[in-house]
């Protein structure tokens, strides 16, 4: 009997080994193959970094600083009026495609920041969101401006998720903190976010709310507990920049911002926009080059678009100037339409009135 049972115990042992070795050689070998992934992956995403283009020259014409901004001087100062001292103020910015909305907030707030009366720190941040992409699903589990939760049922087997702690995770407001959110097209921003952002706004910070948060949770880390307790920073300036008129941005929205407009670029101010981008370029062009892509060009982004085409135009028939048979080219092959200049009289002033028609 003593026999048996030790025959027993040998082969429950045996059988138990066998058990454990297998499991942890499984375990070694899925480790080794996930750091096999891991390794070939970071290799993977390394060479992708060191894969890089040269910058359009759309963002290399981008002013730089205000005096760069051409045909908006009212619109730029009433902004600086708007940021400028102790108590900022949130701003709307109305005006036309391509006319600096963006390079003024950006450059008018690296103006403000060295100023000695003013909340923004030297390392403000300029958070640029995009309202038209800003979008939550029905739910709430991703928020890309205001943020949300991620809970532990959708976490799988990681650290959070097996210890039943929902993670906070951040929005564009909250990236924006102690500097300025750009909002471009704050028109298409949905309801259900626009009111969520007029209430961070009033709080300078966003509550998250989690049915796994639980305070009593002893595994829950601190600065968790912080989040849910006391929400998010979120103290910001926010600069919503819009094509519409004002009487479609909703006036919950309005009332709390001092409203800028920016005008639509005049013919000789694209023509100086050409001029200035042409020399940054290096480029040589022909007699009424610039004219004739200021006859097409709706605005600065796109008369710098159409420079560059051009410029590629000439370089791959091995050409180094650019001629206006060039621009002719382009504004046909992209449709750009034709602007006719007519004239009107105000007060003894020529004042000149660009009329759409087609390309002919």
């Amino acid at each position: 009997m003593g026999e048996f049972t030790a025959i027993i115990q040998l082969m429950v042992t045996v059988i138990a080994g066998m058990y454990f070795y297998t499991r942890l050689r499984t375990e070694r070998e899925t480790e080794k193959q996930f750091k096999n992934e891991y390794k070939q992956e970071a290799e993977k995403l390394n060479r992708l970094r060191h894969i890089r283009l040269s910058e359009p020259m759309t963002e290399l014409a981008r002013p730089s600083s205000c005096d760069e901004i051409l045909g908006q001087e009212n619109g730029i100062r009433a902004l600086r009026a708007a940021l400028w001292g102790k108590n900022p103020q949130h701003v709307i910015i109305y005006g036309p495609p391509g006319v600096g909305k963006t390079a003024a907030a950006r450059v008018v707030l690296d103006e403000i920041k060295k100023s000695t009366d003013t909340p923004f720190s030297k390392d403000a941040p300029f958070v640029e969101a995009d309202a038209t992409v800003m979008r939550c699903d029905e739910h709430g589990f991703t928020d890309p401006l205001i943020g949300s939760v991620h809970d532990p049922i959708y976490q799988g087997s990681g650290s959070f998720g097996q210890n039943g702690i929902p993670q906070p995770m951040p929005g564009a407001v909250t990236r924006a903190h102690g500097g300025v959110l750009f909002l471009d097209e704050i028109g298409e921003l949905p309801n259900e976010q626009l009111n969520k952002l007029l209430k961070v706004l009033e709080d300078r910070r966003v509550m998250l709310e989690s049915s796994y948060y639980n305070s009593s949770n002893t595994k829950m880390p601190v600065y968790i507990r912080d989040v849910f307790e006391n929400g998010l920073p979120a103290d910001f300036r926010l600069i919503g920049a819009t094509t519409v008129s004002p009487e479609k941005i909703p006036e919950a929205v309005r009332s709390r911002c001092v409203e800028v407009f920016f005008d639509e670029l005049s013919r000789q101010e694209i023509i100086e926009i050409v001029r200035t981008a042409a020399l940054r370029f290096g480029v040589f062009t022909d007699p009424g080059v610039k004219e004739c892509i200021a006859d097409y060009a709706p605005n600065g982004r796109d008369a710098v678009k159409i420079l560059q085409s051009a410029i590629n135009l000439a370089r791959m028939e091995n050409r180094h100037k650019v001629s206006v048979s060039d621009v002719q080219w382009v504004v046909m092959a992209s449709r750009y339409k034709r602007k006719e200049n007519t004239y009107a009289k105000d007060g003894g002033k020529i004042i000149d009135i660009s009329i759409i028609k087609p390309y002919n």
